[in-house]
């Protein structure tokens, strides 16, 4: 009888502490909903996609919660994150986004920014978009499509989307003197199509997306529109960023960021940054892939930091007049 009491006391403290734990082991002070929705405002299959889709499987593993990625694009990506914003304020909803939320809000494709959201954090940056152009154009810099350009004004076409950072930077360019005319060719796959189908002349495409063009010769790249040249010795590759070939108002950081609905519970942010900081810092397995996928360098600033970091990105947009559309 002892010995069965024992078992029995013995199996009621397991069941009290699987209680206490979430299902990826880690104990948890807040309540969290079963399943969390992680919305990415952009087509499955990019670099966003692949993100968000890396860091649910890593932090279903540690916080008590199921993270699943629904992708809903549209408007800019303005579909998505008011999706978000209007969802319920329980923790069930989270956006996975990038810099181009801001493009949203000073190009007009959406009326509210992060004061509308309980941001989380910045979790990661990309490598950036490199400058993509045919090689049967002849060009072999930026500097000679530049001066390309000015010999043959509103010649070339170079691929935007409305709202995005694509827009962006087409603008800034227009703005710095790239006589270019700028047209709507849909998401980074379909300008990619439309640049080999000789639709367009200019796109911007993340570097892995078109190496193998580059390689046979199709393509070439000229430069990087973030902050940082992008530079990978093991593949030869040095392609440096546009400010810094002299062009040095265009550039456009590309944070990705996480963010729920306001009014969210500060604590349950609070945890979830906590797992998401040590995946990003850590987890060697997560930083391999993201950087054999997309050349990404482990990133993470929570709150307030991610915040001013958006705040200098802001300004870089307020100089850009998007008036004229496309």
């Amino acid at each position: 009888m002892k010995k069965r009491m024992i078992g029995l006391a013995m199996l009621v403290l397991m069941m009290v502490s699987l209680a206490a734990y979430g299902s990826g082991g880690a104990k948890s002070n807040v309540k969290w909903p079963k399943n969390v929705e992680i919305v990415v405002p952009a087509s499955a299959g990019g670099d966003s996609d692949f993100n968000a889709r890396l860091l649910a499987e890593k932090l279903s593993s540690k916080l008590p919660a199921n993270f699943v990625v629904s992708n809903v694009n549209g408007n800019g990506g303005a579909t998505g994150t008011r999706k978000v914003k209007d969802a319920d304020k329980d923790g069930s909803s989270v956006v996975f986004y990038h810099t181009a939320f801001l493009v949203n809000k000073y190009s007009g494709a959406a009326n509210y920014g992060f004061e509308s959201f309980n941001f989380a954090a910045i979790a990661g940056q990309s490598a950036g978009n490199a400058v993509i152009i045919n090689t049967s154009l002849g060009v072999k810099t930026l500097k000679d499509l530049y001066d390309y350009t000015k010999a043959n004004p509103g010649k070339l076409k170079m691929a935007a989307q409305t709202g995005a950072t694509s827009y962006a930077i087409s603008m800034q360019m227009k703005n710095a003197g790239f006589d270019i005319n700028i047209v709507d060719a849909g998401s980074a796959a379909d300008r990619l199509v439309a640049i080999l189908g000789g639709h367009v002349d200019i796109i911007l495409a993340t570097y892995g997306s078109i190496k193998d063009y580059v390689a046979e010769g199709t393509l070439m790249a000229v430069a990087m529109d973030g902050e940082n040249d992008l530079v990978v010795p093991e593949d030869k590759v040095d392609i440096k960023a546009i400010h810094n070939q002299g062009f040095v108002e265009i550039k456009l950081p590309f944070y990705y960021f996480f963010a729920f609905p306001k009014g969210t519970d500060d604590a349950l942010v609070a945890e979830f940054n906590s797992a998401l900081k040590d995946i990003i810092e850590n987890d060697k397995d997560y930083q391999n892939k993201i950087y054999s996928a997309y050349y990404q360098k482990p990133t993470f600033f929570p709150k307030e930091e991610g915040l001013a970091k958006y705040a200098e990105v802001e300004e870089l947009l307020k100089k850009i007049d998007f008036s004229a559309g496309l």
